[in-house]
């Protein structure tokens, strides 16, 4: 079998090379591609972040995107929690309200007195 050496990995391109390049494309967890951005804005404000934090480039870049990642996760459960509280009051507090307390404005002191209000305040 011939054998060359790879100019990239410094490793005979035979067998083995062929197994590690199976690895390469099947096993994406072991797989580390370099990030390339091309973008003008997306440059200056890694720079202004990381000047601004210390941090390199990469931490910079990894730290916001953590961040960003929290924040999402925060508002999807913060979605599903309206979710449920529109439920609740449909299921358990609406039906208990008169019919024709329904469409009926309250008056200020009705609200008052049901937020707790009076004279001397809550």
């Amino acid at each position: 079998m011939d054998t060359a050496m790879c100019p990239r990995f410094g490793m005979d391109m035979n067998l083995q090379w062929l197994n590690l390049s199976t690895m390469v494309y099947t096993d994406w967890s072991e797989v580390f591609v370099p990030l390339n951005i091309k973008n003008a804005e997306v440059e200056r404000l890694v720079n202004e972040v990381a000047a601004i934090t210390g941090e390199t480039k990469t931490e910079a870049v990894r730290r916001s995107l953590a961040e960003r990642r929290e924040r999402l996760a925060l508002r999807l459960v913060s979605d599903d929690r309206g979710v449920r509280l529109r439920r609740f009051l449909e299921e358990e507090v609406w039906p208990l309200v008169p019919d024709d307390e329904h469409s009926r404005r309250w008056t200020r002191a009705e609200e008052d007195a049901l937020l707790g209000y009076g004279p001397e305040g809550t």
